[in-house]
């Protein structure tokens, strides 16, 4: 009996003491993991306001003047990239996909393509793009890589509507280099 009462007493020692060290690791993990998720939440929210200031730049004046002609109801960004609405914040010299132009219908309350045409502006003057001499004013959609590839940082993306009644869609992006 006074073994098993002194094997008893030991084995409840080595836990204690097991026990103690292991929530004391576990203390010190459970801070360096709260430290890490601050970090993360301070990178983050950083990160996030980098974009919305790469927005702001790359959103540049759209240059538009009423014609009277307008039809349609026109959102704060009709410019769709593979579908979805155009995030200035990450849009560069690399973006690749399919843009579209859209605007509301009046009636139906859907949006609808609309034509468009889209050029490089470099210091004031057009950017020739070769094959785009002349745009196609049937044009709703064009693969953006191949605009870009002829820009520079610095230069305008110039995309205005064709017809007079669509004319608030105009927008001028500056074309920064890489990504945020």
């Amino acid at each position: 009996m006074k073994h098993l009462k002194k094997t008893t007493a030991l084995l409840m020692l080595l836990t204690s003491i097991i026990g103690s060290r292991t929530l004391a690791q576990d203390f010190v993990n459970m801070n360096a993991i709260l430290k890490f998720n601050n970090d993360m939440i301070v990178k983050t929210a950083l990160a996030e306001e980098i974009k919305k200031e790469r927005a702001k730049e790359v959103m540049q004046d759209n240059e538009y003047v009423s014609t009277g002609y307008e039809k349609g109801i026109f959102s704060g960004n009709p410019l769709m990239l593979n579908g979805k609405s155009l995030d200035y914040g990450e849009f560069n010299l690399q973006s690749q996909g399919e843009l579209t132009v859209t605007k509301g219908a009046a009636i139906t309350g859907q949006t609808t393509q609309i034509p468009f045409h889209v050029y490089l502006r470099r210091n004031g003057n057009i950017v020739l793009i070769p094959g785009k001499e002349r745009s196609d004013p049937q044009q709703t959609k064009i693969d953006i890589s191949e605009v870009l590839r002829y820009a520079a940082p610095g230069d305008h993306l110039v995309i205005e509507a064709v017809r007079k009644e669509d004319g608030p869609v105009k927008r001028i992006l500056k074309l920064l280099g890489g990504g945020c």
